[in-house]
């Protein structure tokens, strides 16, 4: 592995890993499986090439969900933190839980997707754009 820009860890310390490189673009979803995922009213994930990243502990922790035909939540096995999605449409890239970070992301978000699903208690988008479904300010050729 080469420079290591980030580091990430899930609540109890079990997992923790480092990952070489920057991090896709990044924005708010707010899809309802991504808020049962999270808990909250939305994720902010980014997407990263698996290869890119190494995990220093607890990768046997890990418990994969497949909440859509395809589409995999990772989480820690002990304490329940998401740490990544993959996808069978995306091999080699994961989309990173950017609240696992240990380290600064250095951005900021892009865009709402899924603005049309959102919490009905959340209303909060700021001056950044909102989307019915993906943004396209999200799409990484990472």
């Amino acid at each position: 592995m080469g420079e290591v820009t980030h580091r990430g860890s899930c609540n109890c310390g079990a997992v923790r890993f480092e990952i070489e490189g920057t991090l896709g673009p990044f924005g708010f979803c707010h899809c309802r499986t991504c808020r049962k995922a999270s808990g909250t009213a939305f994720t902010a994930n980014a997407s990263v090439k698996r290869e890119n990243v190494r995990f220093l502990n607890g990768e046997d922790t890990i418990r994969r969900y497949e909440s859509s035909p395809g589409v995999f939540r990772c989480f820690c096995g002990t304490c329940g933190s998401p740490i990544y999605k993959e996808s069978a449409e995306a091999p080699g890239t994961i989309r990173i839980r950017l609240g696992t970070l240990d380290t600064d992301v250095g951005a900021k978000p892009l865009a709402h997707a899924f603005w049309d699903e959102k919490a009905d208690w959340y209303d909060l988008k700021g001056d950044m754009p909102v989307y019915e479904t993906w943004a396209p300010e999200l799409t990484s050729k990472k």
